[in-house]
C-alpha cells in the first residue's frame, strides 16, 4: 500500500479490508472525513511535538495495492474477486489538511484530517496512526530532554535499543527536529543532512595493550575530533590518561576535543575531570556524559551544577520509556457531510470536520487554542489556523518540507510556548476551547 517507502503494502488491519468490501458492495463513493488526534496527553506531558506528518503524506500519496498484494489477499479466500479488482485500482483522490512537523499540539486537536471516499480513508487508518504516533512520542520525549539540558548539546545514541530499524531511524529525525545536535545512527543521518556524531566503544579500549595506547592511537587517527571514553577500567585513571594525551596533542598543535563518561557517579566524575583539565591548562576540553540518561536525570545533574558540557541519550529516549504509548485515535467525524460521533463510555468522540486556531497573547506567547467546526460561523475566530491544505482532489498542493526547515520552524514555536508548560515534573494544562455546535465548552 505504500510504494516508495520502507513499509509493506499490506500494513493495515484486516477489518479495514472487510469493512471496505462491505462499503464497496453498498456505496463505495460515500464521502467520509476522518481525523487523527490524541485523546489525552501521555504521562507528565503538557504538550506534544508533532512529527511524522511528511512521512504520512507520502504514504497517502502512494496509496495502492500491487499485483503481489492482491495475490496475497486472494489466497486468504476471504474477498470477492471483483472487490480485489477494485482494490487494485485504488488511489487517493481526496483532500487532506494537517498540522506541520514541528508543531506543538494538545489533547483533542486534530493533527491529520482526511476527506475522501470512505474506503480510501478507512484503508489508511493503521499506517497513519502508527507513523504519527511513534514519531510524535519520540519528538516529545526529545523536546523534554532538550529543555532539561538547558541549552547544552544533546546527541542521539538510541538506535541499538530502539524497537526495530525503522524506529531507530525515526528517532534520528525526531531528535534532530526537537533540537538535538546530531545522531550516532549513520543511516539516520546520511541522506537527511543530520549531523553524525560518534566516538569509540569500550571494546576499542580493550583491544589495545593499555588504555593509554588506545587513546594515543585514536588521537593520531582523528586528531581534529578526538573524544576519549574514560570509564572502561578506572574512571579517575582514565581521566589522567586523557590529560596526558591532551598535553601530547598540544605538543603537535592539536587539541583534545572531549572526554566521555558512560557510567558511575556523573556528578563526582565530571567534577574530578574538570579539576584535572583546569590544573593541566586544558580547560577547553569538553566533558560529555552518556549512559541511562533521560530528561529527569539530566535535570537533576543540571540542578546540581554538574560541570558537564553535553549529553548523549539512548535507551530511555529511544523507547520513550516513561510514556511509550498514547491514546492516538483516528475517528470518522462526518459522513456525506453529516456530522457523526461515538458515545462509548470513556471513548466519546466529537463530531464535525474541525479547525484549530491558536491565539497568542500580547507578549507573543501562546495563550489558548480553539477547536471549531469547519465551514461554520464559529470557524473564523482570532488566531492562526493550525491545519493547512496538503491534498486537494488527490493532488499534493504544498511541496514536501525538509527536516531542516521543520527543525527551524519547531524552534520558533517552542520559543512561543510559555515556560510553565515545559515543566517535566508538573501537569500544567494548556487551555483548549471547544466551540462546536451543541458542544460548546468555554474552557
Amino acid at each position: 500500500m505504500t510504494a516508495g517507502l520502507d513499509l509493506p503494502r499490506l500494513f493495515l488491519d484486516l477489518y479495514q479490508l472487510t469493512m471496505s468490501q462491505s462499503y464497496w458492495r453498498t456505496d463505495p463513493n460515500k464521502e467520509a472525513t476522518f481525523e487523527l488526534s490524541f485523546r489525552s496527553l501521555p504521562k507528565d506531558r503538557n504538550y506534544l511535538v508533532i512529527h511524522g506528518i511528511e512521512r504520512a503524506l507520502k504514504i497517502v500519496s502512494n496509496l495502492s495495492f500491487d499485483d503481489e498484494s492482491i495475490k496475497s489477499l486472494r489466497e486468504l479466500r476471504k474477498f470477492d474477486e471483483s472487490f480485489l479488482n477494485y482494490l487494485s485500482e485504488v488511489r487517493f483522490t481526496g483532500s487532506a489538511r494537517t498540522m506541520s512537523d514541528g508543531d506543538i499540539a494538545f489533547a483533542g486537536e486534530p493533527v491529520f484530517q482526511i476527506k475522501a471516499p470512505i474506503i480510501q480513508g478507512q484503508l489508511l487508518e493503521t499506517v497513519l496512526i502508527n507513523t504519527i504516533n511513534l514519531r510524535t512520542l519520540l519528538a516529545t520525549k526529545c523536546s523534554r530532554v532538550i529543555h532539561a539540558a538547558r541549552g547544552k548539546p544533546v546527541v542521539d545514541f538510541g538506535a541499538r535499543r530502539a524497537h526495530g530499524i525503522e524506529a531507530g531511524e525515526a528517532l534520528s529525525e525526531a531528535s534532530y527536529l526537537a533540537g538535538f545536535s546530531g545522531t550516532a545512527t549513520v543511516s539516520g543521518g546520511i541522506g537527511r543532512d543530520i549531523p553524525l556524531v560518534g566516538t569509540m566503544a569500550h571494546s576499542y579500549i580493550m583491544s589495545f595493550e593499555s588504555e593509554l595506547d588506545a587513546f594515543r592511537a585514536y588521537a593520531k587517527e582523528f586528531p581534529s575530533e578526538c573524544t576519549l571514553l574514560v570509564d572502561t577500567y578506572d574512571t579517575l585513571k582514565g581521566i589522567e590518561n586523557a590529560v596526558r594525551v591532551g598535553k601530547e596533542m598540544e605538543s603537535v598543535r592539536e587539541r583534545l576535543k572531549a572526554i566521555r563518561l558512560d557510567s558511575g557517579d556523573f556528578l563526582t566524575h565530571a567534577a574530578s575531570a574538570r579539576a584535572a583539565f583546569e590544573k593541566a591548562d586544558l580547560s577547553y576540553v569538553d566533558i560529555l556524559a552518556s549512559g541511562g540518561l533521560d530528561e529527569y536525570e539530566i535535570d537533576r545533574l543540571e540542578r546540581e551544577y554538574a560541570p558537564i558540557d553535553g549529553y548523549g541519550v539512548g535507551t530511555k529516549v529511544s523507547v520513550s520509556s516513561d510514556a511509550p504509548w498514547s491514546e492516538s485515535v483516528y475517528k470518522m467525524v462526518e459522513i456525506n457531510g453529516v456530522p457523526v460521533s461515538k458515545s462509548s463510555e470513556g471513548k466519546r468522540s466529537l463530531p464535525h470536520r474541525k479547525s484549530v486556531h491558536r491565539v497568542n497573547g500580547t507578549d507573543g506567547l501562546f495563550a489558548y487554542d480553539t477547536i471549531t467546526a469547519s465551514g461554520t460561523d464559529s470557524d473564523s475566530p482570532n488566531g492562526r489556523p493550525m491545519l493547512r491544505n496538503r491534498f486537494l482532489n488527490g493532488e499534493r498542493v504544498i511541496e514536501p518540507v525538509s527536516i531542516q526547515s521543520s527543525r527551524k520552524y519547531h524552534m520558533s514555536e517552542m520559543d512561543c510556548l510559555p515556560d510553565k508548560y515545559k515543566n517535566i515534573h508538573k501537569d500544567v494544562p494548556y487551555p483548549v476551547k471547544t466551540l462546536l455546535p451543541d458542544q460548546a465548552d468555554p474552557g
